[in-house]
């Protein structure tokens, strides 16, 4: 019975490696290996590998034309064939970079499916038409009665032929000659993208001129809808990718994003033009936090609108943040309009950029609910100081907070989840679901939840594992960085 169980456990296993469906980054590089060595059977399909080597080696040589093949049973279903066999292309880079001479050949025995896949520089050397119609005749007859070895080589030497041709191979030789007549093309992009970068470089200068300084005291506001956090951080991630994009483009002229010289000034206009915009958001965080008092606040956005709308030019985005400042002061007019006291006569709006505490006006529970801004409130005082009014207007996080039952002020967060228990790579944890009131601290229990197990992570155990295997291969080679459009040809058998 043993016996029995363990041969059973060894044809599932068996089962179960027959059936492996390689992603991309499973697929063996054979480069690997040494710079001499183009295919890739993991699946030990092939019985002529070391031949197929020295043929494509040979071809190489010959047509200038970098060729990989790539031989599994099956692969991601996530993907057809086409789709593996790009990302794959673009993943090793096979061709050389300067003219995007590579070619790959890609199948899958138990889809019964191939596919060609061209380089950018063999578009037009080796057309659709053409690979399907040397597969047609080499590889598919070959294919179909599983002489796939004959199929490969079949193909590969009609496609050499194809290239030997003294017309294909002229041309070939001209890709190489053609990436000099590339760098006069760099002139004029150079002087328009100067162009831009002098002027969003003044636009810098004149918006930081018109901003006066400010000293922010501490404590007087937190943060808000302007936060200089998203200012600062899009405004620097902007200016690393900025930064990234010249590196990219004097390394690799943009052979491997398909772009040109041309791109560069409207890239650059995008990128500085975003950048801008944030800073704008910059200097409105900077007066929201110097004014507590909103209409304080919505007067100096006004005041700051008035002198930076002409740079709208420059960064459309500013002109809508202008428009949609405008508006919502234009909705809130009614709101700084002055109340009637007893009299009749109009009240004084306390300025909260004085009197931040709202003392002795606001309670406790009503400066908390203005902190987490769920509240705004206005305080209206006679001008004998005998009567006053408290009007509360909704904030930004209105809507993120509920009355609480004991308090009773709007300060009960949304539900949220703290950790009675944490939970290990070998027991699950516990929570507890609740609400919590940020003025007297008064808690809900909602129910208890459970929170899932650790898992580990493969990373390490592939780190080592990738750190071992090119330690061990210090003759290994490499692709050469070219890439592809898309253009080749596929089918099935």
């Amino acid at each position: 019975m043993k016996n029995l169980i363990l041969s059973l456990l060894f044809f599932v296993s068996l089962a179960t490696y027959a059936q492996k469906k390689y992603t991309v980054n499973e697929i063996p590089d054979p480069k690997r290996l040494g710079q001499d060595y183009y295919v890739s059977d993991p699946d030990g399909i092939l019985s002529n590998v070391d031949s197929l080597n020295r043929l494509i080696t040979r071809i190489e040589k010959q047509t200038k034309t970098e060729i990989a093949v790539v031989v599994v049973k099956d692969f991601d279903d996530n993907l057809d064939e086409f789709e593996f066999g790009m990302q794959l292309f673009r993943k090793w880079g096979i061709g050389k970079k300067e003219v995007n001479n590579g070619l790959l050949l890609f199948a899958s025995i138990d889809r019964r499916k191939y596919r060609f896949i061209t380089g950018y520089g063999l578009e037009g050397l080796l057309p659709d038409v053409k690979l399907k119609h040397i597969a047609e005749r080499n590889l598919l007859p070959a294919f179909r009665t599983q002489n796939y070895d004959d199929g490969i080589a079949n193909s590969l030497n009609a496609i050499a032929d194809f290239l030997n041709n003294p017309n294909n191979s002229a041309e070939i030789q001209s890709l190489i000659a053609e990436t000099n007549k590339s760098k006069n093309e760099w002139k004029d992009p150079t002087i328009y993208s100067g162009v831009i970068i002098s002027l969003f470089i003044l636009a810098f200068i004149y918006l930081k001129k018109k901003l006066p300084s400010y000293k922010i005291k501490k404590n007087k506001i937190t943060v808000n809808s302007y936060d200089k956090a998203l200012a600062g951080g899009c405004g620097g991630l902007f200016l690393i990718a900025f930064v990234s994009f010249f590196v990219w483009a004097f390394i690799f002229e943009f052979k491997n994003v398909g772009l040109n010289s041309t791109s560069i000034p409207i890239i650059i206009y995008i990128v500085l033009s975003l950048f801008f915009f944030f800073r704008y958001l910059g200097a409105l965080s900077t007066l929201r936090k110097m004014h507590f008092d909103d209409e304080n606040f919505f007067n100096a956005a006004k005041e700051l609108n008035k002198k930076v709308w002409p740079l709208a030019i420059l960064s459309p985005l500013v002109l809508f943040g202008i428009l949609k400042n405008a508006n919502t002061r234009s909705k809130l007019s009614s709101r700084f309009t002055p109340l009637l006291d007893s009299n009749n006569n109009s009240m004084i709006r306390v300025d909260r950029d004085i009197n931040v505490e709202g003392e002795p006006f606001l309670n406790k529970g009503q400066r908390k609910e203005e902190i987490l801004f769920v509240y705004d409130y206005d305080i209206w005082e006679s001008q004998n100081h005998k009567e006053h009014r408290i009007k509360a207007w909704p904030a930004e996080n209105f809507s993120d907070f509920s009355e609480c039952p004991k308090c009773k002020f709007k300060t009960l967060s949304k539900p949220k989840v703290e950790t009675v228990r944490r939970a290990t790579y070998s027991n699950k944890g516990e929570g507890k679901e609740i609400q919590e009131c940020s003025n007297c601290n008064h808690e809900i229990f909602i129910k208890t939840v459970v929170l899932a197990m650790l898992v580990e992570s493969s990373s390490s155990s592939s780190s080592s594992s990738s750190s071992s295997s090119s330690s061990s291969s210090s003759s290994s080679g490499s692709w050469g960085g070219g890439s592809s459009g898309g253009g080749g040809s596929g089918g099935s058998w």
